[in-house]
């Protein structure tokens, strides 16, 4: 039922409702009190329990609107996935956890934003476009696993660059738009031929954001998709990875963002303060949204009144009972 939010499942409020004027029920017929009395108490209480009921289905109206204020900030986010990213330099968790736990508080940082990621190993994949659903970008990192072992062939921190490109140019082209973005990497180049790259020519295309790096000088030894250490094939050690900051602060030089080692992620709050001040809300037309508001609040002031009823009552009633009590002790020591 789209028109009801309820707080417990319709047949377990259903079921409590029954029992509730069950038991009001047998308090009515077994009530000493005058009829009339017995009566104006049992509709009050029934009065009671039905609002409480109809609090606890959580009625929804649905609403419409064609226009819809969104935020004008496009946040791209691109995560180094290579097996080294699974290092333990800390005992209690990996870079990635360390990477995806950051990537999630920045998302909470910047409400309403629209968020895309972009995955890197050997190659690069763009795992969602901008979206304001954040669900949907939690549920892509949930899918990340570490990688097979076999098909580790060396990285490069220019394997996304490409799709980074496209991401960019696509908010770009949007009116109005400011774009920002996140590089979580440990900045470890493995591969054995590499050659020179650079980030600048993306510059112009960034509103902001900043690199964020994983891992220690001293390194962290690596783990394999089934929790086994990796071992180097010519000495047989097992392999550390270290963080490479040099590669990590030429790709924050080239796109014009800050470098902040994730040591030091408190640094990442003025950043995250600015990009909110500096962005604005946009008015998009969409004729088919749909949306559903609360309406059990119209309820609560009835429910309140009639429970401030009843407490008035039962004061009243306690005080009459305790007058009675009080004159039959004077009669009994009088006599």
């Amino acid at each position: 039922m789209r028109d009801l939010n309820p707080v417990l499942p319709v047949t377990a409020l259903i079921a409590i409702f029954s029992a509730a004027v069950l038991i009001m029920l047998i308090s009515w017929i077994w009530s000493r009190e005058s009829r009339i009395k017995s009566t104006f108490a049992l509709i009050r209480r029934l009065a009671i329990a039905v609002l409480a009921f109809i609090i606890a289905l959580r009625p929804m109206k649905e609403e419409h609107a064609t226009d819809i204020r969104l935020s004008n900030l496009d946040v791209l986010f691109v995560l180094d996935t290579t097996l080294s990213m699974w290092a333990n330099d800390s005992p209690s968790y990996t870079r990635m956890e360390a990477a995806k736990s950051d990537l999630i508080g920045i998302m909470e940082e910047l409400p309403g934003a629209n968020f895309g990621l972009i995955t890197f190993q050997n190659k690069s994949t763009v795992q969602s476009p901008f979206t304001q659903d954040t669900g949907a970008i939690i549920r892509y990192m949930d899918c990340i696993k570490t990688p097979e072992r076999s098909f580790v062939t060396g990285s490069r921190m220019d394997v996304p660059y490409y799709d980074i490109e496209n991401m960019l140019v696509s908010s770009d082209r949007k009116e109005n738009r400011q774009t920002v973005i996140f590089f979580l990497s440990d900045g470890e180049d493995t591969d054995p031929d590499p050659s020179p790259y650079s980030y600048e020519p993306l510059e112009y295309l960034v509103d902001g954001g900043a690199v964020i790096g994983y891992g220690t000088e001293e390194g962290g030894e690596m783990k394999d998709a089934y929790g086994l250490s990796v071992y180097y094939s010519d000495s047989f050690k097992a392999g550390l990875s270290c963080i490479d900051e040099d590669n990590l602060n030429d790709i924050a030089d080239g796109l014009g963002v800050d470098y902040i080692n994730c040591s030091d992620i408190d640094l990442l709050d003025p950043i995250l303060e600015d990009i909110m001040n500096g962005s604005g809300s946009v008015t998009e037309k969409n004729s088919e949204y749909t949306f559903y508001g609360d309406t059990y609040y119209r309820y609560v002031p009835y429910l309140t009144g009639l429970l401030l009823l009843e407490l008035f009552i039962s004061i009243r009633d306690n005080v009459k009972v305790r007058k009675i009590h009080g004159k039959k002790k004077i009669g009994k020591n009088q006599k």
